[in-house]
Order: structure tokens, then C-alpha cells, then sequence
């Protein structure tokens, strides 16, 4: 049987985001598509899926029920076109997704970035222990799934030729 490695996704996992991610620039807006949305930029859904696990902390941003917009680091996992987390039970973000699921997320490196936009949902009856917080209490997390809508993935751009780099100081 020919399945690549789990680390790196399953073929229909793959095949998948790189679907999303070809839908994603065809629907991008004109700057969008300049920056990110072209083929020597963009990353592959392989690449994307690499460059994702590599990555500790990503940006999730929900928002609230008066339209504040809310920023926290969190761990997400890919998993093709959906991003698995978990947030505290007593959290805003779990507060905002109850209100509104639409989510999105970066994170970036080394000239690389990705923006992905979702909807989430909490998984029913996933609520578990959790490490004690600071001060000692007892803390719970609930595990929250997100089937993404849109992924924008660039890869880091091509190393400068001489005659333009900076000049050094």
C-alpha cells in the first residue's frame, strides 16, 4: 500500500487541503492574490502540512458578541482541512465561539506565512482534566474542531540576488 508517512497526512487528507488551497486563491481578492496566491509563492498542501507541525504556537482570533475581535496563542493541530485544539472551559475564545464560530488563525516564519479561516465548533461532551492553573485550581479543557473555509499559505520568498540585497552596515 503507498500512504505517505503520518506525520505528513493522508493522501485524501493532502489531496483535500491542496483543494482548498487552489479554491482559496482562485477566490482571493486582487492584493491577496498578488502576495500569496500565485504558483512561485505559494506553498503546496504537503509543504503547508510540514510547515504547520513545525510551527508551536499559532494565532487564533474569534469574535466577541459586540464584534471586539480577540487574539490568543493556542496549539492547533492539521489535519487536512481541519484544525483540531482544545481551549479552558472559562475561556473568551469559548465564549465568542458560542456566539459565532467564525475563527481564524497564523502564524508564520522565516519569511513563510499561513492565514487560515474556519467555522468551530466544540465537540460534545469532550470536557476533560486539565493541568492545575497557577495558583493551583483545578482546571478543565473542552476539545473544539474547525473545518476550514479558506487557506492562503506563502512560502518564504527567494533569497535576494547580490546587486539587490541591503547594504551592510
Amino acid at each position: 500500500m503507498n500512504t505517505p508517512p503520518p506525520e505528513r497526512g493522508s493522501t485524501d487528507e493532502v489531496a483535500a487541503l491542496q483543494a482548498l488551497i487552489d479554491r482559496s486563491a482562485r477566490a482571493a481578492s486582487p492584493a491577496l492574490a498578488d502576495s500569496v496566491g500565485y504558483p512561485d509563492r505559494q506553498m503546496r498542501a504537503g509543504e503547508l502540512l510540514e510547515f504547520w507541525r513545525g510551527t508551536g504556537l499559532v494565532a487564533m482570533a474569534t469574535v466577541g458578541p459586540a464584534g471586539q475581535p480577540h487574539i490568543a496563542p493556542v496549539h492547533a493541530e492539521l489535519r487536512g482541512t481541519t484544525l483540531a485544539l482544545v481551549v479552558y472551559e472559562n475561556t473568551v475564545r469559548r465564549r465568542d465561539l458560542a456566539g459565532n464560530p467564525r475563527v481564524a488563525f497564523t502564524t508564520w516564519r522565516d519569511g513563510a506565512a499561513v492565514i487560515l479561516y474556519g467555522r468551530a465548533r466544540e465537540i460534545p461532551d469532550s470536557a476533560r482534566e486539565a493541568r492545575p492553573a497557577r495558583s493551583g485550581s483545578p482546571r478543565r479543557v473542552v476539545s473544539i474542531e474547525v473545518t476550514l473555509t479558506r487557506v492562503h499559505a506563502m512560502r518564504p520568498p527567494p533569497p535576494r540576488p547580490a546587486d539587490h540585497a541591503p547594504p551592510q552596515a
